[in-house]
């Protein structure tokens, strides 16, 4: 499973927010299975797919995010809800 982190930045610069947030992930180490961004209106939003749940909650933490929904299957993973069922 995944769990995604999503920050908003309003009014901050793109290259700056990306800057930061790959130093903070370099200094600890930690690779994001994904790391997604959009445009609108005066932000970005950030959206960063984490394996693990402690570093997707420290993200969020460091950078004002909030891990959202539930985590999401990784492609290939086998459904707990469909496990052993008909389809």
């Amino acid at each position: 499973m995944l769990y995604t982190v999503e920050v908003r930045v309003i009014g901050g610069g793109f290259g700056a927010s990306m800057r930061q947030m790959r130093t903070w992930l370099d200094h600890r180490r930690v690779e994001p299975d994904a790391f997604r961004h959009s445009i609108g209106g005066a932000g970005i939003t950030f959206r960063v797919d984490f394996k693990l749940e402690p570093e997707a909650l420290k993200f969020a933490r460091a950078f004002g995010g909030r891990v959202i929904g539930v985590p999401v299957m990784q492609e290939g993973a086998a459904d707990p809800l469909w496990s052993g069922g008909a389809r």
